[in-house]
Protein backbone atom coordinates (compact mmCIF):
# COMPACT_ATOMS: atom_id res chain seq x y z
CA UNK A 1 0.00 0.00 0.00
CA UNK A 2 1.23 3.09 -0.94
CA UNK A 3 2.04 5.99 2.00
CA UNK A 4 0.51 9.26 2.17
CA UNK A 5 3.16 11.69 1.28
CA UNK A 6 4.30 13.71 5.18
CA UNK A 7 2.47 16.95 3.30
CA UNK A 8 -0.59 15.15 4.12
CA UNK A 9 -0.64 14.44 7.56
CA UNK A 10 -3.63 16.51 9.87
CA UNK A 11 -0.31 16.94 12.37
CA UNK A 12 1.74 18.12 9.94
CA UNK A 13 -0.49 20.21 7.85
CA UNK A 14 -1.02 21.30 11.35
CA UNK A 15 2.35 22.28 12.48
CA UNK A 16 2.52 24.80 9.41
CA UNK A 17 -0.88 26.73 10.05
CA UNK A 18 -0.05 29.29 12.77
CA UNK A 19 -1.76 32.40 12.35
CA UNK A 20 1.33 34.26 11.05
CA UNK A 21 1.70 32.04 7.91
CA UNK A 22 -2.36 32.12 6.80
CA UNK A 23 -2.85 33.87 3.73
CA UNK A 24 -4.89 36.86 3.87
CA UNK A 25 -4.89 36.96 7.75
CA UNK A 26 -4.96 40.76 7.73
CA UNK A 27 -8.09 41.16 5.80
CA UNK A 28 -10.20 38.28 7.78
CA UNK A 29 -9.10 39.85 10.68
CA UNK A 30 -9.95 42.90 10.23
CA UNK A 31 -13.39 43.94 11.73
CA UNK A 32 -13.21 47.37 9.44
CA UNK A 33 -14.92 49.69 8.91
CA UNK A 34 -17.16 48.82 11.99
CA UNK A 35 -14.32 48.66 14.26
CA UNK A 36 -13.06 52.07 13.76
CA UNK A 37 -16.80 53.37 13.68
CA UNK A 38 -16.38 52.14 17.60
CA UNK A 39 -12.88 53.39 18.27
CA UNK A 40 -13.64 56.84 16.90
CA UNK A 41 -17.58 56.94 18.29
CA UNK A 42 -17.33 56.33 21.71
CA UNK A 43 -20.83 57.00 21.97
CA UNK A 44 -21.80 54.30 20.38
CA UNK A 45 -22.09 50.76 21.92
CA UNK A 46 -23.71 47.73 22.90
CA UNK A 47 -26.49 47.63 25.32
CA UNK A 48 -26.48 44.23 26.75
CA UNK A 49 -30.17 42.87 26.73
CA UNK A 50 -31.95 42.70 30.00
CA UNK A 51 -35.01 39.78 30.17
CA UNK A 52 -37.03 38.68 33.07
CA UNK A 53 -36.95 39.93 36.16
CA UNK A 54 -34.44 42.57 34.95
CA UNK A 55 -36.75 43.66 32.17
CA UNK A 56 -36.28 47.71 31.95
CA UNK A 57 -33.38 47.65 34.31
CA UNK A 58 -30.30 48.94 31.77
CA UNK A 59 -28.49 52.21 32.06
CA UNK A 60 -29.17 54.97 30.19
CA UNK A 61 -25.92 57.23 29.23
CA UNK A 62 -26.32 60.66 28.46
CA UNK A 63 -25.07 61.61 25.29
CA UNK A 64 -24.74 58.09 24.03
CA UNK A 65 -26.24 57.20 20.28
CA UNK A 66 -29.62 56.45 21.02
CA UNK A 67 -29.93 60.11 23.32
CA UNK A 68 -31.49 61.59 20.40
CA UNK A 69 -34.45 62.98 18.73
CA UNK A 70 -35.62 63.41 15.24
CA UNK A 71 -33.96 65.19 12.28
CA UNK A 72 -36.33 67.91 12.54
CA UNK A 73 -35.37 68.80 16.03
CA UNK A 74 -31.72 67.97 16.57
CA UNK A 75 -29.49 71.15 16.01
CA UNK A 76 -26.85 69.13 14.09
CA UNK A 77 -29.28 67.64 11.82
CA UNK A 78 -32.81 70.82 11.61
CA UNK A 79 -31.28 72.71 8.49
CA UNK A 80 -30.23 69.73 6.27
CA UNK A 81 -32.57 68.47 3.49
CA UNK A 82 -33.04 64.82 5.08
CA UNK A 83 -35.71 62.53 3.58
CA UNK A 84 -39.04 63.40 3.91
CA UNK A 85 -42.35 61.28 2.81
CA UNK A 86 -43.05 62.06 -0.77
CA UNK A 87 -44.64 60.16 -3.56
CA UNK A 88 -42.35 62.01 -6.18
CA UNK A 89 -40.20 59.27 -7.12
CA UNK A 90 -37.03 61.48 -8.30
CA UNK A 91 -37.01 63.08 -4.25
CA UNK A 92 -36.70 59.49 -3.39
CA UNK A 93 -33.98 58.53 -5.61
CA UNK A 94 -32.29 61.40 -4.08
CA UNK A 95 -33.05 60.66 -0.69
CA UNK A 96 -32.00 56.97 -1.27
CA UNK A 97 -28.18 58.62 -2.71
CA UNK A 98 -27.87 60.84 -0.60
CA UNK A 99 -28.79 59.92 2.46
CA UNK A 100 -29.35 56.36 2.41
CA UNK A 101 -32.89 56.00 2.90
CA UNK A 102 -36.26 57.26 1.70
CA UNK A 103 -39.90 57.42 2.88
CA UNK A 104 -42.60 56.72 0.36
CA UNK A 105 -45.99 58.49 1.68
CA UNK A 106 -49.29 56.75 2.26
CA UNK A 107 -47.57 53.60 0.53
CA UNK A 108 -49.88 51.59 2.39
CA UNK A 109 -53.61 52.92 2.83
CA UNK A 110 -55.42 53.58 6.64
CA UNK A 111 -57.73 50.48 5.59
CA UNK A 112 -54.93 47.79 4.71
CA UNK A 113 -52.72 49.30 7.68
CA UNK A 114 -55.65 48.51 10.45
CA UNK A 115 -55.51 44.42 8.10
CA UNK A 116 -52.33 44.13 8.88
CA UNK A 117 -52.44 45.58 12.27
CA UNK A 118 -54.77 43.64 13.53
CA UNK A 119 -53.06 40.32 12.46
CA UNK A 120 -49.72 41.46 13.83
CA UNK A 121 -51.55 41.90 17.10
CA UNK A 122 -53.62 38.97 17.09
CA UNK A 123 -50.52 36.64 16.21
CA UNK A 124 -48.40 38.44 18.89
CA UNK A 125 -50.89 37.47 21.63
CA UNK A 126 -51.54 33.91 20.13
CA UNK A 127 -47.90 33.39 19.71
CA UNK A 128 -47.66 34.46 23.51
CA UNK A 129 -50.34 31.88 24.83
CA UNK A 130 -48.86 29.31 23.18
CA UNK A 131 -45.43 30.02 24.58
CA UNK A 132 -43.48 29.78 20.96
CA UNK A 133 -43.19 33.43 20.87
CA UNK A 134 -39.87 35.42 19.69
CA UNK A 135 -38.81 37.91 22.58
CA UNK A 136 -36.22 40.28 21.80
CA UNK A 137 -34.08 42.89 23.72
CA UNK A 138 -36.60 44.90 22.57
CA UNK A 139 -39.87 43.52 22.90
CA UNK A 140 -41.26 39.95 20.29
CA UNK A 141 -40.50 39.26 16.89
CA UNK A 142 -43.13 37.57 14.64
CA UNK A 143 -41.02 35.21 12.08
CA UNK A 144 -41.80 33.93 8.79
CA UNK A 145 -45.32 35.90 8.44
CA UNK A 146 -45.72 34.39 5.43
CA UNK A 147 -47.46 31.62 7.15
CA UNK A 148 -49.39 33.44 9.19
CA UNK A 149 -51.92 35.52 7.29
CA UNK A 150 -52.79 36.39 3.48
CA UNK A 151 -52.34 39.62 3.91
CA UNK A 152 -48.47 38.96 4.60
CA UNK A 153 -48.18 36.81 1.52
CA UNK A 154 -49.73 40.15 -0.52
CA UNK A 155 -47.36 42.38 1.90
CA UNK A 156 -44.09 40.51 1.08
CA UNK A 157 -45.67 40.66 -3.08
CA UNK A 158 -46.27 44.28 -2.77
CA UNK A 159 -49.80 43.60 -3.70
CA UNK A 160 -51.87 46.62 -4.75
CA UNK A 161 -54.95 44.87 -2.25
CA UNK A 162 -52.42 45.37 0.78
CA UNK A 163 -49.68 47.82 -0.47
CA UNK A 164 -51.48 50.05 -2.65
CA UNK A 165 -48.25 51.91 -3.60
CA UNK A 166 -46.16 48.89 -4.27
CA UNK A 167 -45.31 49.48 -8.10
CA UNK A 168 -43.26 52.14 -6.87
CA UNK A 169 -41.81 50.42 -4.06
CA UNK A 170 -40.80 47.64 -6.27
CA UNK A 171 -39.32 50.11 -8.99
CA UNK A 172 -37.31 51.63 -6.56
CA UNK A 173 -35.82 48.11 -5.10
CA UNK A 174 -35.11 47.05 -8.46
CA UNK A 175 -33.43 50.16 -9.52
CA UNK A 176 -30.96 49.64 -6.16
CA UNK A 177 -30.76 45.65 -6.30
CA UNK A 178 -31.31 44.98 -10.04
CA UNK A 179 -33.22 42.27 -11.27
CA UNK A 180 -34.56 39.14 -9.78
CA UNK A 181 -33.86 40.43 -5.95
CA UNK A 182 -35.10 37.57 -3.86
CA UNK A 183 -36.73 38.23 -0.27
CA UNK A 184 -34.11 37.27 3.07
CA UNK A 185 -37.28 37.72 5.72
CA UNK A 186 -40.47 39.10 6.50
CA UNK A 187 -40.87 39.93 10.35
CA UNK A 188 -43.30 41.73 12.26
CA UNK A 189 -41.26 43.58 14.70
CA UNK A 190 -42.60 45.36 18.37
CA UNK A 191 -40.97 47.66 20.17
CA UNK A 192 -42.44 47.53 23.89
CA UNK A 193 -41.60 49.95 27.19
CA UNK A 194 -38.61 48.66 28.86
CA UNK A 195 -36.09 47.38 25.63
CA UNK A 196 -33.01 48.38 25.39
CA UNK A 197 -32.19 50.05 22.30
CA UNK A 198 -30.37 47.99 19.50
CA UNK A 199 -26.66 48.58 18.44
CA UNK A 200 -26.15 50.37 15.90
CA UNK A 201 -25.07 47.97 12.70
CA UNK A 202 -25.40 47.40 8.60
CA UNK A 203 -27.55 44.79 7.40
CA UNK A 204 -25.05 44.31 4.65
CA UNK A 205 -22.61 41.93 6.12
CA UNK A 206 -20.43 41.55 3.04
CA UNK A 207 -18.85 43.40 0.38
CA UNK A 208 -18.97 46.61 2.54
CA UNK A 209 -16.73 48.21 -0.16
CA UNK A 210 -19.63 47.96 -2.94
CA UNK A 211 -20.62 50.87 -4.89
CA UNK A 212 -24.73 50.22 -4.63
CA UNK A 213 -25.95 47.48 -1.86
CA UNK A 214 -26.44 44.11 -1.88
CA UNK A 215 -29.29 44.48 0.51
CA UNK A 216 -32.05 46.72 1.33
CA UNK A 217 -34.90 46.77 3.96
CA UNK A 218 -38.33 47.86 3.36
CA UNK A 219 -39.57 48.89 6.48
CA UNK A 220 -43.46 49.24 6.33
CA UNK A 221 -44.89 51.47 9.32
CA UNK A 222 -47.91 49.87 11.19
CA UNK A 223 -48.16 52.56 13.93
CA UNK A 224 -47.00 56.37 13.72
CA UNK A 225 -42.83 56.04 14.76
CA UNK A 226 -40.91 58.90 16.19
CA UNK A 227 -38.01 59.50 19.07
CA UNK A 228 -40.77 58.91 22.08
CA UNK A 229 -41.81 55.20 20.61
CA UNK A 230 -38.71 53.65 19.35
CA UNK A 231 -38.46 54.87 15.60
CA UNK A 232 -35.46 53.41 13.64
CA UNK A 233 -32.17 55.20 14.21
CA UNK A 234 -30.43 56.00 11.84
CA UNK A 235 -26.96 57.86 10.80
CA UNK A 236 -27.98 59.14 7.48
CA UNK A 237 -25.27 59.09 4.91
CA UNK A 238 -23.71 56.29 6.55
CA UNK A 239 -24.12 53.98 4.31
CA UNK A 240 -21.51 56.21 1.78
CA UNK A 241 -19.19 57.21 4.83
CA UNK A 242 -18.38 53.43 5.64
CA UNK A 243 -18.40 52.00 2.02
CA UNK A 244 -15.91 54.97 1.37
CA UNK A 245 -13.89 53.91 4.38
CA UNK A 246 -13.60 49.95 3.28
CA UNK A 247 -13.15 50.98 -0.16
CA UNK A 248 -9.49 53.02 0.67
CA UNK A 249 -8.63 50.96 3.63
CA UNK A 250 -9.10 53.88 5.91
CA UNK A 251 -10.40 54.67 9.65
CA UNK A 252 -14.13 55.85 9.45
CA UNK A 253 -13.15 58.97 11.41
CA UNK A 254 -15.66 60.59 13.56
CA UNK A 255 -19.57 60.46 12.71
CA UNK A 256 -22.26 62.39 12.76
CA UNK A 257 -24.74 62.01 15.26
CA UNK A 258 -27.78 59.56 15.02
CA UNK A 259 -31.50 60.31 14.85
CA UNK A 260 -34.89 58.73 15.71
CA UNK A 261 -36.69 58.20 12.23
CA UNK A 262 -40.40 59.73 12.60
CA UNK A 263 -43.17 58.67 10.13
CA UNK A 264 -46.88 58.10 10.26
CA UNK A 265 -48.67 54.75 9.99
CA UNK A 266 -48.39 53.77 6.00
CA UNK A 267 -45.33 55.22 5.18
CA UNK A 268 -43.17 52.31 3.74
CA UNK A 269 -39.24 53.39 4.44
CA UNK A 270 -36.98 51.59 2.06
CA UNK A 271 -32.84 51.31 3.82
CA UNK A 272 -29.57 51.14 1.82
CA UNK A 273 -28.22 47.80 3.55
CA UNK A 274 -25.28 49.72 4.18
CA UNK A 275 -26.84 52.19 6.40
CA UNK A 276 -25.97 52.61 10.30
CA UNK A 277 -29.44 51.69 12.05
CA UNK A 278 -30.80 49.91 15.04
CA UNK A 279 -34.24 49.76 16.51
CA UNK A 280 -34.64 53.02 19.13
CA UNK A 281 -36.24 52.67 22.59
CA UNK A 282 -39.89 53.05 23.41
CA UNK A 283 -40.53 54.98 26.45
CA UNK A 284 -44.74 54.96 25.67
CA UNK A 285 -47.26 52.84 26.63
CA UNK A 286 -48.02 51.44 23.36
CA UNK A 287 -46.17 48.61 21.36
CA UNK A 288 -44.68 49.97 17.79
CA UNK A 289 -45.13 48.06 15.28
CA UNK A 290 -43.10 47.44 11.72
CA UNK A 291 -43.12 44.97 9.47
CA UNK A 292 -38.83 44.48 7.83
CA UNK A 293 -39.03 43.09 4.72
CA UNK A 294 -35.36 42.56 3.49
CA UNK A 295 -34.62 42.14 -0.07
CA UNK A 296 -30.93 41.14 -1.38
CA UNK A 297 -28.96 40.42 -4.21
CA UNK A 298 -29.54 36.84 -5.49
CA UNK A 299 -25.78 36.65 -5.75
CA UNK A 300 -26.19 35.83 -2.35
CA UNK A 301 -28.69 33.00 -2.36
CA UNK A 302 -26.62 29.60 -2.81
CA UNK A 303 -26.46 27.85 -5.76
CA UNK A 304 -27.78 24.89 -4.96
CA UNK A 305 -31.06 24.69 -2.73
CA UNK A 306 -29.96 22.05 -0.15
CA UNK A 307 -32.67 22.32 1.65
CA UNK A 308 -34.73 20.62 -0.86
CA UNK A 309 -32.25 18.56 -3.54
CA UNK A 310 -30.54 16.46 -0.69
CA UNK A 311 -31.91 12.94 -0.39
CA UNK A 312 -33.29 11.70 2.55
CA UNK A 313 -30.64 9.06 2.62
CA UNK A 314 -27.45 11.36 2.64
CA UNK A 315 -29.10 13.36 5.12
CA UNK A 316 -30.10 11.19 7.79
CA UNK A 317 -26.21 10.11 7.38
CA UNK A 318 -24.58 13.45 7.04
CA UNK A 319 -21.96 14.64 9.78
CA UNK A 320 -22.32 17.96 11.54
CA UNK A 321 -19.64 19.25 9.35
CA UNK A 322 -21.60 18.74 5.95
CA UNK A 323 -24.70 19.82 7.63
CA UNK A 324 -23.18 22.89 7.99
CA UNK A 325 -21.51 22.87 4.45
CA UNK A 326 -25.11 22.85 2.75
CA UNK A 327 -26.45 25.71 5.19
CA UNK A 328 -28.63 23.75 7.57
CA UNK A 329 -26.67 25.63 10.38
CA UNK A 330 -28.13 28.76 10.40
CA UNK A 331 -26.42 32.00 11.53
CA UNK A 332 -28.17 35.29 12.80
CA UNK A 333 -28.84 36.63 9.26
CA UNK A 334 -29.23 33.41 6.86
CA UNK A 335 -31.62 30.38 7.08
CA UNK A 336 -33.27 30.95 9.84
CA UNK A 337 -36.64 28.46 10.50
CA UNK A 338 -39.36 30.17 12.36
CA UNK A 339 -37.13 32.57 13.70
CA UNK A 340 -35.08 29.55 15.18
CA UNK A 341 -31.49 30.30 14.70
CA UNK A 342 -31.83 34.01 15.63
CA UNK A 343 -28.16 34.74 17.59
CA UNK A 344 -26.86 31.64 16.59
CA UNK A 345 -23.35 31.60 14.62
CA UNK A 346 -23.40 29.03 12.26
CA UNK A 347 -20.85 26.67 13.65
CA UNK A 348 -20.47 22.99 13.12
CA UNK A 349 -22.80 21.06 15.37
CA UNK A 350 -24.09 24.26 17.00
CA UNK A 351 -27.81 23.48 18.87
CA UNK A 352 -28.53 27.05 18.59
CA UNK A 353 -28.78 27.04 14.93
CA UNK A 354 -29.59 22.97 13.84
CA UNK A 355 -32.43 23.38 11.22
CA UNK A 356 -32.24 19.87 10.07
CA UNK A 357 -35.06 18.35 12.15
CA UNK A 358 -37.59 20.75 10.33
CA UNK A 359 -36.36 18.76 6.98
CA UNK A 360 -37.00 15.71 8.47
CA UNK A 361 -40.34 16.61 9.48
CA UNK A 362 -40.83 17.52 6.31
CA UNK A 363 -39.84 14.34 5.00
CA UNK A 364 -41.78 12.32 7.51
CA UNK A 365 -44.80 14.42 6.57
CA UNK A 366 -45.28 15.55 10.18
CA UNK A 367 -43.99 19.31 9.72
CA UNK A 368 -46.51 21.14 11.94
CA UNK A 369 -45.75 24.98 11.19
CA UNK A 370 -46.99 27.51 13.38
CA UNK A 371 -49.97 29.47 11.27
CA UNK A 372 -52.56 31.84 12.39
CA UNK A 373 -52.85 32.20 16.61
CA UNK A 374 -54.83 34.50 18.03
CA UNK A 375 -56.15 34.69 22.22
CA UNK A 376 -59.53 32.98 20.60
CA UNK A 377 -57.54 29.96 19.60
CA UNK A 378 -58.45 26.47 20.79
CA UNK A 379 -56.60 25.40 23.67
CA UNK A 380 -55.88 22.52 21.23
CA UNK A 381 -54.21 25.03 18.65
CA UNK A 382 -52.02 26.70 21.40
CA UNK A 383 -51.32 23.15 22.41
CA UNK A 384 -50.47 21.85 19.16
CA UNK A 385 -46.76 20.26 18.83
CA UNK A 386 -45.43 22.67 16.37
CA UNK A 387 -42.38 21.03 14.77
CA UNK A 388 -40.38 25.10 16.16
CA UNK A 389 -41.41 23.90 20.03
CA UNK A 390 -39.70 20.79 19.44
CA UNK A 391 -36.35 21.70 17.43
CA UNK A 392 -35.88 24.76 20.27
CA UNK A 393 -36.80 21.99 22.86
CA UNK A 394 -34.07 19.96 21.58
CA UNK A 395 -31.80 22.59 21.29
CA UNK A 396 -32.34 23.83 24.94
CA UNK A 397 -31.41 20.20 25.82
CA UNK A 398 -28.27 19.66 28.38
CA UNK A 399 -28.33 23.65 28.85
CA UNK A 400 -27.23 24.11 25.22
CA UNK A 401 -27.36 28.27 24.12
CA UNK A 402 -30.83 28.04 22.65
CA UNK A 403 -32.45 30.62 20.16
CA UNK A 404 -33.01 34.20 20.64
CA UNK A 405 -35.91 34.24 23.45
CA UNK A 406 -38.57 31.98 21.81
CA UNK A 407 -40.89 30.96 24.36
CA UNK A 408 -42.76 32.12 27.48
CA UNK A 409 -45.95 33.41 27.79
CA UNK A 410 -45.25 37.12 29.05
CA UNK A 411 -43.05 39.40 27.39
CA UNK A 412 -42.22 41.34 30.47
CA UNK A 413 -42.68 39.14 33.38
Amino acid sequence: MTSVPIEFDPAYVASKASADQHMYAEELAAKDPMNSVLEDNPEIYFVPPKRSSEWGQWEYKAGSYYDTTVGAKHPYWKDKDLPIATKNIQRLRSDMLTWGYCKIDSAVSAEQVAVIRQRVQEQAAGEKLAGIAQKTPSGQNINCCVNKGQCFEALMEHHPDVVQGGPLVEQLVTEALGENWICNSLIASISLKGGVPQALHQDQDIALDSRSPLTINVMTVITDIDENNGGTLVIPGSHRSLSDAARVQAPVGKLPPAINMDAKAGTIVITDGRLLHSTGINRTDRPRIVMLNGMQHPVIRQQENWMLSVSPEVLNRASPKLLQRMGYQATNASQTNEGHGFGASGKVNEPAGAIVDFRHAADNGNYLRVGELSPDSSAEKLNAPYTLREVVTKARAGGHSAPVGIGGTKLNP
